[in-house]
């Protein structure tokens, strides 16, 4: 078996796209055997792009279709308590982070997924976390 990802919310967009470098990216891994998630908080961030955009009924249909591939890591009372503690000692050190990428990432180490996003100096900062970024 190979390496379990999670997608950001960045690159599933860009999947969506179409965008080549994202869509070839996947696409590799997937023939390396990696397993594919993403988290319930990305799925929040999902539906409400697609809510907000002038094609909605168009991109919740993508949406929903892309998501029954994807294995949904829920945010649970484990990775809520991690998640307390990591932000407990980013603010000590000045380094607060946005709550919903704070949440993304610590479903995705709690989890034992590597986090696959364009957003790598947000996320470098929880401690452990492994980070894959597309060429």
């Amino acid at each position: 078996m190979g390496v379990k990802i999670c997608v950001d919310t960045d690159v599933i967009i860009e999947v969506l796209r179409g965008h080549e470098p994202a869509v070839g990216h996947i696409r590799e891994l997937e023939e390396e055997g990696a397993t594919f998630s993403t988290t319930s908080i990305n799925v929040f961030e999902l539906y409400y792009g697609a809510l907000k955009s002038r094609k909605a009924e168009q991109n919740l249909n993508s949406v929903g279709k892309l998501l029954e591939r994807l294995v949904i890591l829920d945010f649970t009372a484990a990775v809520a308590e991690r998640a307390g503690e990591i932000l407990t000692e980013l603010e000590a050190k000045g380094r607060a982070m946005a709550l919903r990428d704070l949440f993304i990432g610590t479903t995705a180490l709690v989890n034992g997924y590597t986090l696959l996003t364009r957003n790598v100096e947000h996320f470098k900062r929880i401690e452990g976390l492994k980070l894959l970024t597309v060429p």
